[in-house]
């Protein structure tokens, strides 16, 4: 459009330049206006088009993925190593590729975090922060699934390549992609997209990083002397004098040390010269120099004093105890209301905020975040990686690992699985906690690591990641296959997990041996057992969703006959033995049997324990699916709005299996022909569950196939 008025007021300039129209003569006003006009057109073109450059248009808003840090305490603007990242960077429409290499404690990630915020300001389309220690891969992964690039079910791997040839193909817009801490530049080979639009910052502690195809380097070095005595400055309210210079000289002006000297001379209210004194007085230990990466000695010195004044000073105990746990997680941080969560965990004397103020105080955690809202604690607590290598160096503790398992083992018991997608930054920082817990200790059968990462493994499947969570359960079990022997319950454990995963993902088939395997050490030790009866249906289950329904039958019989030996024919779990089996008959095409069997055994469940008990709920959905395909139509859209509206009312609208059955009555208005009502359930439906579940849970996916289906039904 401001290319057409442009286009039409200059040819009319032009015109009137060459004669070409010829204005009355009485019109003398006219080249005057007709010039001026002419000249705001273009100014206000120019001012249009400045807008346009500063904010595009943006599909569907910005999105921020990972935890961008919070600027550090009295943190300080790097002016020179700014305008060269900016520099660097360039211009909106070009992909940038560039490292901030620099040592431990300079500053890098606070650098990276104050352009990320400054994107985020600016409404990118998307800002991405990456945890890339170890691998960038993991992160890189969800980070596809969350885009849209790669389906949940792929894995990390496939997933980041997906996500790399994406950003490769994106034109428009404005991305940021940050990878923190990367300690192998070969991991990001095939994870680096070569085309688009897209700029990519990379923060290390490797110097050869600076070597990589196409990056362009700004070195993160230390303070300037003026830097850092202002930070000494305005934390400790000392002069700024010598004996300041002389503190910043001995820690060679790196951030990360003036930071830990400043809290201490604050906190034990001494002076620069006493404090030089404390850092000549003390020998380092080689092994500690090694293990925290730093070639400055005068760095590790200032953070083994702030740590041994914690000892000292915190008379509860609480803020040491405290500080070696969170050493052991992840370097991201964790949210403050998961610590408050799990205080019963933690063994707190006193009180949790009395703790993380003695640790921000000295200077050894950082309180990031927002201010807190009314009903939510966005603030995470974070130690920086080489404070946390100092604390786990010098507080080598068994105490602490145990009480760190306990904390998460605390906070994945209360999680709420069941909307575990819809609070899936919670269940990615949990897991994150519980694989870094994990690198730290190990998870040999002493500690609870592989419970954990189980636990980690149903939570991911259950949020639709297949890939993750399958690939993490495979890996426990690979483990546990080394460190447990074959009969214990946690191996047991492992092999029912893993079994349900590749059931669930379509893989019954490998599912059928690790199921035999349980079953046959069960019924060894414990033949009558709850344990073994779940272990044979799950195996019946198995053989069904294998095609193989003649063993499933045979097993569900088996396990029927058991139950009714060992628990009498009118209790719950002989009831639900039941249930199975007619639901095995139906599977098999043998209706008349299947219906014989629900029809009492559900008046007989809905007697025991209520219409709107989850047992009646699961019974009654069986029920109703079997009369439909027996031809029993209107009994069978009966039974399915009763189990809806039942199911609203005792789970609530949203719960997961209300939208499952809202989503099983839309099926049956589209099976007896009544497509109008199913389209529209189907569309309500559809919306809850990417609101609940997500837009990627499959069951959200499967919706989404099922609306389409009798869309197109209508149209055929």
């Amino acid at each position: 459009m401001t290319l057409v008025l442009v286009t039409g007021v200059f040819a009319l300039v032009g015109n009137l330049a060459t004669n070409t129209v010829e204005p009355p003569d009485s019109w003398s006003w006219w080249a005057p206006l007709v010039w001026a006009v002419a000249a705001l057109v273009l100014i206000g073109s120019m001012l249009l088009e400045f807008l346009r450059f500063r904010r595009p248009e943006r599909a569907g808003g910005g999105a921020v993925f990972g935890a961008i840090p919070r600027p550090a305490w009295h943190y300080q603007e790097r002016p020179a190593e700014r305008r060269a990242l900016d520099q660097a960077l360039g211009r909106r429409g070009r992909a940038a590729l560039v490292a901030l290499p620099g040592q431990r404690g300079a500053g890098k990630s606070q650098l990276a975090a104050a352009y990320a915020r400054q994107c985020v300001r600016d409404e990118f389309d998307l800002v991405a922060w990456i945890n890339a220690e170890g691998s960038p891969v993991p992160e890189l992964g969800r980070l596809a699934v969350r885009t849209g690039a790669a389906s949940a079910d792929e894995n990390a791997e496939d997933a980041a390549a997906s996500l790399c040839r994406w950003l490769a193909d994106q034109r428009d817009g404005r991305r940021l992609l940050v990878l923190d801490n990367v300690d192998d530049p070969d991991s990001l080979r095939h994870v680096l997209p070569a085309t688009g639009t897209t700029k990519i910052l990379i923060t290390s502690n490797r110097q050869d990083v600076a070597t990589m195809d196409g990056v362009m380097a700004v070195e993160v070095g230390v303070f300037t002397p003026a830097q850092g005595r202002a930070l000494l400055h305005s934390a400790t309210g000392l002069p700024d004098d010598d004996d300041a210079i002389a503190v910043g000289t001995a820690l060679g002006w790196l951030p990360l040390g003036l930071s830990q000297a400043a809290a201490t001379i604050r906190q034990r209210r001494w002076s620069c010269r006493r404090y030089l004194a404390e850092l000549d007085g003390r020998c380092l230990d080689d092994v500690l120099q090694q293990r925290a990466g730093t070639d400055h000695p005068g760095v590790l010195k200032a953070m083994q004093i702030s740590v041994e004044q914690l000892g000292r000073d915190d008379t509860s105990g609480d803020a040491t105890g405290l500080l070696t746990v969170l050493a052991l997680l992840a370097p991201e941080g964790i949210h403050r209301r998961f610590l408050s969560d799990g205080r019963e965990a933690l063994g707190l004397t006193e009180s949790l905020d009395a703790a993380l103020e003695h640790l921000a105080t000295a200077s050894l955690v950082t309180l990031a975040g927002p201010v807190p809202e009314a009903d939510r604690d966005p603030v995470v607590v974070v130690v920086h990686r080489l404070t946390a290598r100092i604390v786990r160096h010098q507080w080598p503790s068994p105490a602490a690992a145990a009480v760190a398992t306990a904390l998460l083992t605390h906070l994945t018991a209360w999680f709420p699985v069941t909307q575990v997608a819809l609070r899936r930054a919670e269940l990615d920082e949990m897991v994150a906690h519980i694989e870094t817990l994990g690198g730290h200790i190990g998870d040999g059968p002493a500690h609870g690591v592989l419970a954990l990462k189980r636990w980690a493994g149903n939570a991911l499947l259950a949020a639709g990641d297949l890939g993750r969570g399958l690939g993490l359960l495979e890996s426990i079990h690979a483990r546990g296959e080394q460190v447990l022997e074959s009969g214990s319950p946690r191996m047991i454990a492992i092999r029912d997990s893993l079994a349900s995963a590749w059931t669930a993902v379509g893989r019954a088939g490998e599912a059928i041996p690790l199921l035999r395997t349980n079953l046959s050490e069960l019924e060894r030790t414990a033949p009558d057992r709850q344990d073994t009866s779940t272990c044979r249906n799950n195996l019946a289950y198995a053989y069904r969703q294998a095609g193989r329904i003649d063993e499933a039958i045979t097993l569900y019989q088996a396990n029927l006959t058991a139950r009714e030996r060992m628990l009498g024919h009118h209790h719950p779990q002989t009831l639900a033995a039941r249930h199975n089996l007619a639901g095995a008959y139906r599977a098999a095409s043998r209706l008349d049997e299947a219906v014989a069997i629900l029809e009492p055994n559900h008046a007989e469940i809905e007697a025991a324990l209520g219409p709107d008990d989850p047992s009646v709920l699961l019974s009654r959905s069986l029920l109703a699916r079997t009369f439909l395909e027996a031809g029993r139509l209107d009994e069978a859209v009966e039974l399915y709005e009763e189990n809806a509206a039942r199911s609203e009312r005792a789970m609530g609208s949203d719960h997961p299996e209300t939208l499952s059955r809202h989503g099983g009555l839309a099926r049956a208005y589209r099976a007896v022909g009544r497509r109008d009502e199913a389209v529209a359930l189907f569309g309500s439906t559809l919306t809850a569950c990417e609101r609940v579940l997500g837009a990627d849970h499959p069951d959200t996916a499967r919706m989404r196939r099922w609306l389409a289906d009798t869309r197109r039904e209508g149209t055929s």
